[in-house]
């Protein structure tokens, strides 16, 4: 599916004719840094993997994210290692370099969500149909909690927080490197609700963003109108 997107985002590059029709890095390649940078690392495991582990989870969709940037992030190290040591192996004349079978996702969601219900920003609860899940407020110091614990395998990260999404805003912070972490209030299909976007592109003339929504085990492309209200945070590698 990753291969598709790449091969999708591609096709689109191909068709632009100004080099201004998306955003300055919107038709770049993922390793100039452009807004695909993470698409090959990028992780889509959803609430409903989730939801039977123990004795059951409900409005996890915070503790969900988390394992997914988590995941983003060793994919990422795992592939900077391996190239690095494959250099390394080949000037020596070494043989082929082992890889990693990566960070278990049900181990990662049990991590995530006990720091969260320790620390009372995650509540494993839902009253009224409105109280539980995570503190939208706390989720920057629920993100840095949960990548310290999740150890050496993840980069150091540099995260902010950021008032009211907006296309613009979002679309420039992808395309300058970062992971989107979005915080959305009444979404028309997601209500309130928290999830990625790891890309963005110009689809006939036209702005989609890539997202890890949580729902979805694969990439869910929206426009601008789908991208929803609230607020989101920046996530960088030192």
């Amino acid at each position: 599916m990753i291969k598709k997107v790449l091969q999708s985002t591609n096709r689109v590059r191909r068709r632009t004719k100004s080099p201004e029709a998306g955003c300055s890095g919107a038709q770049r390649q993922y390793s100039e840094g452009g807004s695909g940078k993470w698409i090959p690392f990028a992780s889509f495991c959803t609430t409903g993997q989730f939801n039977k582990l123990g004795r059951g989870y409900i409005r996890h969709c915070g503790p969900t994210a988390a394992v997914n940037v988590i995941r983003t992030l060793d994919n990422y190290v795992r592939n900077e290692n391996e190239n690095s040591q494959g250099s390394r192996t080949a000037v020596a004349g070494a043989g082929k370099t082992e890889k990693s079978a990566g960070m278990d996702p049900e181990k990662l969601f049990l991590m995530c969500a006990e720091i969260g219900r320790r620390t009372h920003i995650y509540w494993n609860t839902e009253i009224l149909g409105r109280f539980g899940g995570t503190s939208n407020a706390l989720t920057k110091v629920y993100l840095r909690d949960c990548l310290r614990a999740a150890g050496k395998a993840v980069v150091k990260t540099r995260i902010r927080f950021h008032v009211w999404i907006t296309p613009d805003a979002v679309e420039k912070a992808v395309c300058s490197g970062a992971i989107v972490y979005l915080q959305v209030y009444r979404h028309p299909r997601y209500q309130n609700h928290h999830m990625l976007c790891y890309g963005c592109r110009r689809n006939e003339g036209k702005r989609e963003f890539l997202l890890a929504d949580g729902w979805s085990p694969y990439p869910v492309w929206v426009g601008d109108r789908d991208l929803g209200r609230g607020h989101y945070l920046t996530i960088r590698c030192r």
